[in-house]
């Protein structure tokens, strides 16, 4: 506990740059909605090939702008994170990147060649991929127990599983300026499965829904766990299931036991006509397979992970929406016939509930896209923004 306080008043006294959740996410002066054009837009595509690192100086060099421009929105942020890790580096970022190397030295490599295609150094990147770590250990180290994250953060999933049919849909929840510069990859490295997906500028592939060749599919639930590991940050667990070839390579590869903070996988498969999801923590992790409705917002719900300490400012919107999307599937329960992909856009277009599922612009986060994983057809109906837009294209692998 001594060198725990001795750590925190070391970084306070240096650090200048305390996080407070008005330092979370846009900048007041870019946190403007950009009004949807008479022509539909869509997310900027790219497909890439190569080594770990080409693919990464590619998308690096691509995406030069949307990285830079995100980047800036967040710039308060990202400011203070930097000011936390140049106090105690060997606190808050060489832990993180010597698990990462460790664990996943492929990935890290893919870091490298995005910050030198992006032109960003790759402390820069790595941090942006490391940032709820650092400041979540920040505020371990400091005592502070819940609002460390503004409530209207987080992602709404809804899964089906009944007679053959399945589906996986997820609306993808996080800062209002990151809109404009969100894209969509087709990575194909070789000896691994290609695989396709929405993408944060800056941040490595997985997170936002994405699926490969051998029919693997994911999405994601943040879960803000009160503990820090110093070790493996979430996003590389994220991609590592994407290089999976079956629902239990998947499994296994996010529920290492090297992993620094909570989070949620929703895993399937095409091939073996399944749905999992994943509630992992660095102590501890449990899975539920898919059964008819099952609704996952940003709070953990299987029972051996319900003791795991939350940030109780997260609570609310979770919960809300949470709600909301069970009053939504309850009618359907069983009636599978009226079941579709449709129907999912509808339960996540809602705009019932305090915090509801489709997001707005709420204290300057929203709902940067909407995926609908069709078991049957094998594909993946991305929609740009807001799903009530209906703005959609359909992708193959």
């Amino acid at each position: 506990m001594k060198r725990r306080q001795f750590i925190f008043n070391s970084v306070a006294a240096t650090a200048g740059a305390v996080i407070l959740p008005n330092l979370w996410g846009c900048n007041k002066e870019d946190e403007t909605i950009t009004p949807l054009p008479d022509s539909s837009p869509f997310y900027r595509y790219l497909e890439t090939s190569g080594t770990h690192y080409e693919v990464g100086k590619q998308i690096g060099t691509h995406f030069k702008s949307e990285i830079t421009a995100a980047q800036l929105g967040v710039k308060n942020t990202i400011d203070s994170v930097k000011g936390i890790v140049q106090s105690a580096p060997d606190v808050f970022y060489d832990p993180f990147l010597n698990a990462a190397r460790n664990v996943f030295p492929d990935y890290v490599d893919e870091l490298q060649g995005m910050a030198d295609g992006s032109g960003l150094s790759f402390q820069e990147i790595f941090m942006t991929n490391l940032m709820m770590e650092i400041i979540y250990l920040y505020y371990e180290l400091s005592g502070k127990k819940n609002r460390i994250t503004p409530g209207n953060l987080g992602c709404s999933s809804v899964a089906y599983a009944k007679n053959g049919k399945l589906f996986l849909a997820h609306n993808e929840d996080l800062f209002t300026c990151f809109i404009s510069s969100m894209y969509v990859l087709k990575i194909s490295i070789p000896g691994k499965p290609q695989y396709i997906g929405l993408n944060y500028p800056g941040i490595l592939s997985g997170m936002p829904p994405c699926m490969n060749e051998a029919g693997i599919v994911q999405v994601g639930n943040d879960i803000s766990g009160l503990h820090i590991e110093p070790s493996v940050p979430m996003v590389f667990h994220f991609r590592s299931a994407m290089d999976a070839t079956t629902l239990s390579d998947a499994i296994s590869r996010v529920t290492i036991p090297e992993r620094a903070r909570t989070m949620t996988h929703n895993l399937g498969s095409f091939q073996e006509n399944k749905i999992v999801s994943v509630e992992a923590a660095p102590s501890k992790h449990e899975q539920h397979e898919v059964d008819n409705f099952y609704v996952h917002t940003n709070h953990f719900i299987l029972p051996e992970m319900t003791d795991i300490p939350l940030d109780e400012g997260t609570l609310p919107s979770s919960i809300s929406r949470f709600d909301v999307l069970t009053a939504e599937a309850e009618p359907y329960a069983n009636n599978p016939a009226a079941v579709a992909g449709g129907l999912f856009t509808e339960f996540l277009s809602s705009h019932e509930g305090e915090y509801s599922p489709c997001v707005h612009d709420h204290g300057g986060a929203s709902t940067l896209g909407h995926a609908v994983f069709d078991f049957q057809n094998k594909n993946l109906k991305m929609y740009y923004s807001n799903p009530c837009l209906r703005i959609s294209k359909t992708y193959n692998i």
